[in-house]
């Protein structure tokens, strides 16, 4: 089977201002049909160490999880299976935790490592609430997010 090239695989690009630092955050949404890992990937483009935490839609409710530390020009599988959501909800913090990337979506998330059922009244649980950024992935079982900053 032929691999079409990269450009019919990219998906889309969206920018971010990162107030804090001044940076235009960019991220590409690839979808790479033909990788032997199925799952979502996280890829760290940028110069800098970032720290990952995913949400998603369960049957128990928004299940947020985190964290990956991904150094400068690595990758790191996120979700080792299949996708089977068509959206995914990722947020972006450097070293000192500082939110990289904005976002539409708000959820908890804790300082360690975590795993939380709904994403409502984080205060209230004592948990942090974030911005996170919502994947389109248009039903793929496996999707890649490449992370830069300009």
């Amino acid at each position: 089977m032929r691999t079409p090239p990269l450009k019919n695989r990219t998906e889309g690009l969206r920018h971010w201002r990162n107030s804090a630092a001044g940076l235009l955050a960019s991220c590409a949404f690839l979808a790479f049909p033909n990788m032997a890992e199925a799952g979502l990937r996280v890829c760290n483009g940028s110069v800098d160490l970032v720290n990952v935490a995913i949400g998603y839609e369960t049957d128990e409710g928004v299940r947020t999880e985190g964290w990956w530390t991904i150094t400068s020009n690595a990758c790191s599988q996120v979700l080792q299976e299949a996708l089977t959501n068509k959206r995914y909800y990722l947020h972006v913090a450097d070293g000192f935790s500082e939110s990289r990337l904005g976002g539409d979506i708000t959820l908890c998330i804790r300082e360690e490592k975590f795993v939380l059922y709904d994403g409502d009244q984080c205060w209230q649980r004592g948990l942090i609430e974030a911005d996170f950024f919502q994947i389109e992935t248009e039903g793929a079982q496996d999707w890649t997010v490449l992370l830069s900053y300009d």
